[in-house]
């Protein structure tokens, strides 16, 4: 009789699945920068850069001074960064409501007002208005602010009016030109909230869109062929 041996008999083990390692020096500096900048969009836009002192900010966000100059340098730089958070996260919030009115069967042109006024109502945020009319300017500098905003801003609305004149909304030509109009026309319309009571704020909001609305009707309403703008809300 043969005998077997255990080499006759293959046993496949299989190995544990690892799991994926977890870096948790970045997890860690991730938190702490956003911690950082949650205390600053707050505690900017409530008291203002100058009377916001550096331990205040490290104080709300859990962390040590040691940790803010670590990632962001000094105060100046967690501002910078709250800045640029506020005004990425307004382009985005214009996108989403871009798409949503797409999706709910809008044309291209209501879509595009549809995030129109989005961007408008963000000029209600008294603590947005803080820190993006009153200190970013300031503290930033009006030429390093102004980059900012045409960093998130501009391509966005670039990509909105190349999609409106494909479409006949917008009259042909330079597409760059037509979206940095139509972004100082809104900036244009959030800063001057900055001068209104706050009680104010709501009718000011109205008004600007108001004008808003009639100043890029009369651009599509120059467009040849472009049929009028269906009445609005």
């Amino acid at each position: 009789m043969r005998q077997h041996s255990s080499k006759d008999a293959t046993v496949t083990a299989t190995a544990p699945a690892r799991k994926p390692t977890v870096d948790g020096r970045k997890t860690n500096a991730s938190s702490t920068q956003a911690a950082l900048r949650a205390a600053g969009r707050r505690l900017f836009g409530q008291l203002g850069y100058d009377a916001t002192p550096l331990g205040a900010l490290c104080e709300a966000a859990g962390v040590t001074t040691g940790a803010l100059y670590h990632h962001f340098g000094d105060k100046k730089g967690l501002f910078a960064a709250v800045a640029e958070e506020l005004d990425a996260g307004l382009v985005a919030l214009t996108a989403q409501a871009r798409a949503q009115a797409l999706a709910g069967g809008a044309d291209a042109w209501l879509a595009f007002m549809a995030a129109i006024d989005v961007f408008l109502q963000a000029g209600q945020s008294a603590e947005g208005r803080r820190i993006g009319l009153v200190d970013a300017p300031a503290v930033l500098g009006t030429q390093a602010w102004a980059e900012i905003r045409e960093r998130h801003g501009l391509g966005a609305t670039m990509q909105n009016v190349r999609a409106l004149q494909d479409q006949g909304f917008l009259p042909p030509g330079n597409v760059r030109l037509q979206a940095r109009l139509i972004l100082g026309l809104l900036y244009g319309a959030i800063e001057a909230l900055a001068h209104v009571e706050e009680d104010q704020v709501p009718s000011a909001v109205a008004s600007a869109r108001a004008l808003v609305h009639a100043m890029l009707g009369g651009l599509r309403a120059a467009t040849p062929g472009a049929a009028a703008p269906s009445p609005q809300k």
